[in-house]
């Protein structure tokens, strides 16, 4: 059952005080043990999504929205939406489960590349799998459907990269004939992808909130010619612009989120489409507001270049808007196969 507004409310506020005392963006270029294990011990937020059976909180995602929401304001260095990601595909491994809830097995999403599946066994390269070093499950989509491999098994290889955004670690899987478990068929990674893009689709969300929030603040302390830069009409203008912009592509996260709690069948069409919408507000705001920072924007002591690296990374990564709209298309039947977007 989804929560209330009101415990809604609480549960941002909660998971925002833990972060922006423990867990600030700036911290975020270094890995924190003690993050993840207080994240997941104290709070529980890896439980969210797993059944209470399976020593879960049995929540919606529409309660994992507004803690994504939250994880990207502070650009969190964690797999987190990768294990509440994988939960959530991995309902029917029993087994599996309570060591996602409790965050001791964190894993990771390898849903994009070529993988071969013969006789059980996986042989692929997989590049810039986001956590995959600090993951103890690859969630695998292979040409047969999806698959399980641990990562310190056999015929498993992880080379971490240094990528474009230092809060979002990548690596390179190598599997040569490495055993996995089947967890899904076909159709299981085309869904595991939706379910992916919504959980992006809110991270973007909140860290372009956040984009929002930093200028504003800066142009209240800022001054020019004796007067506050947010008095200034134009720099107004630019900001109530950004904020349309946001709240557009902060509604569709909320529809998909709800899509994905299973309170609407639009699933396959919003998913991508959400992910498409937030992630061109997202890279247009923190692009805008390393302007409206002026100098101090464009330097490395300032958090505003994070926010911009995080945004070109989640649309390098997970697909251009322009492919994902198409993909929204030509699910909704709109689009055919040949036409462009």
């Amino acid at each position: 059952m989804t929560s209330t507004p009101e415990e809604l409310r609480e549960l941002r506020s909660a998971v925002r005080g833990f972060l922006e005392q423990h867990a600030p963006a700036r911290a975020q270029l270094t890995q924190d043990a003690t993050t993840w294990k207080r994240l997941t011990e104290e709070l529980g937020l890896t439980a969210l999504p797993v059944a209470e059976g399976s020593g879960g909180a049995g929540a919606t995602f529409v309660e994992l929205a507004v803690v994504l929401e939250e994880t990207g304001r502070s650009l969190l260095r964690a797999p987190y939406l990768s294990t509440v990601v994988a939960a959530l595909v991995l309902q029917g491994a029993d087994d599996l489960l309570p060591s996602l809830a409790d965050g001791s097995a964190p894993a990771a999403l390898a849903l994009a590349g070529s993988v071969r599946s013969s006789a059980g066994r996986l042989t692929g390269t997989l590049e810039q799998v986001v956590d995959a070093a600090e993951a103890a499950l690859l969630v695998v989509a292979a040409d047969d459907g999806l698959h399980v491999v641990p990562r310190d098994g056999e015929g498993v290889t992880v080379t971490p990269l240094t990528p474009l955004d230092g809060t979002r670690p990548q690596a390179r899987v190598q599997l040569a004939s490495a055993p996995a478990r089947v967890v899904g068929d076909a159709a299981a990674a085309p869904h595991a992808r939706d379910l992916l893009h919504v959980a992006l689709a809110c991270e973007s969300a909140g860290a372009a909130e956040r984009c929002i929030e930093l200028a504003v603040e800066h142009l209240k302390v800022r001054e020019q010619f004796g007067r506050p830069l947010g008095s200034f009409q134009a720099l107004r203008h630019r900001v109530a612009d950004l904020t349309v912009l946001l709240e557009g592509a902060r509604s569709t996260a909320w529809y998909a989120a709800r899509a994905a709690a299973g309170l609407s069948e639009d699933l396959p069409v919003v998913a991508p489409l959400a992910l498409a919408t937030c992630a061109e507000a997202f890279r247009t705001i923190a692009g805008e507001s390393i302007q409206l920072h002026g100098g101090i924007g464009f330097t490395w002591e300032h958090d505003a270049h994070l926010y911009f690296k995080r945004a070109w990374t989640t649309a390098l990564l997970h697909g251009e808007p322009r492919t994902l709209r198409h993909l929204a298309a030509t699910r909704a039947g709109v689009l055919t196969g040949g036409d462009l977007a």
